[in-house]
């Protein structure tokens, strides 16, 4: 099949030549069939990221010097086709079955935003780090947001609804808090693969950012919402999960824990790093 794309999938990179490769070779199968557009946009990048993505067949690739996330969805909003867009993290791994559907399911009017659901692969992880994951995937208020999953989507007016992205670091939580839970989907498809951390430390790095930097998006989205009610919904879930099966409460006790280790670090803003970042879970393999 060839002709204009259904969508585009923009991709901020910033050195990552480990896993860039297996983020395109997922996607390549609707790449190579001219129905998805991809482009992946190098920002800061001092390694080889660009040189391994245009290696790739059809993929359009775009060199920022300015090491920004921001920057990079901006440069990619501006080049990206007409029709659905997917904002897909460098380091996850989407299907071109799991693209293909978002592009078919915001493809019109309504919803205005989406993702497919998510696995987080923690094989290879100390076991806190598994124990956590574990409860987080049995939390019912996070399994339908947008936030966290290192992916989501958006429709023609769903895009349409804010101008550019803000400078914030928690863009996935602005895109959320700027849909009602009536205007997402999460497509029923392939789940999309993120890597967990491979250590406590770097599971707590990841935390303290998100709590570090969500306090900026109300302050800039247009929205009377402080945080997403996913955030505000974990611990009631996690309550009664324990409720449900007792024998889950140390690992209820572990994940509230860290979350709370998390916020306290982010409300200190030890280290002062503007851009935490989990380096364990960047392998190639």
């Amino acid at each position: 099949m060839t002709g204009e794309p259904l969508g585009s999938v923009i991709i901020a990179a910033h050195n990552e030549s480990l896993v860039i490769k297996r983020c395109l070779d997922a996607l390549a199968p609707g790449i190579e069939t001219g129905q998805l557009d991809v482009i992946v946009v190098c920002n800061g990048c001092v390694d080889n990221t660009a040189e391994i993505s245009r290696a790739a067949t059809r993929i359009r690739v775009v060199e920022l010097s300015q090491a920004s996330k921001i920057a990079a969805l901006r440069a990619g909003d501006e080049i990206a086709s007409a029709g659905p867009r997917i904002y897909l993290d460098a380091d996850v791994v989407m299907t071109a079955r799991a693209a293909l559907d978002i592009m078919a399911a915001l493809a019109g009017d309504s919803p205005l935003a989406g993702r497919p659901p998510v696995s987080f692969e923690s094989t290879g992880s100390q076991w806190p780090v598994r124990r956590w994951y574990r409860v987080r995937a049995q939390l019912p208020s996070i399994q339908n947001v947008l936030w966290g999953a290192g992916t989501y989507a958006l429709s023609a007016s769903g895009r349409a609804r804010f101008a550019e992205f803000p400078d914030i670091v928690s863009d996935d939580l602005f895109i959320d808090n700027l849909m009602a839970e009536r205007e997402r989907v999460i497509v029923k498809t392939d789940p999309v693969i993120v890597r967990a951390p491979r250590r406590s430390a770097d599971l707590l790095k990841i935390l303290k950012r998100t709590y570090r930097t969500q306090s900026d998006v109300p302050l800039r989205a247009p929205t009377r919402r402080a945080v997403s009610s996913g955030q505000r919904g974990q611990l009631t879930d996690a309550l009664n999960l324990i409720r449900r099966d007792p024998s889950q409460s140390f690992d209820v006790l572990l994940y509230v824990s860290l979350i709370a280790v998390a916020r306290v670090q982010a409300r200190l803003n030890t280290g002062g790093a503007s851009w935490e970042r989990d380096e364990s879970s960047r392998t190639g393999t």
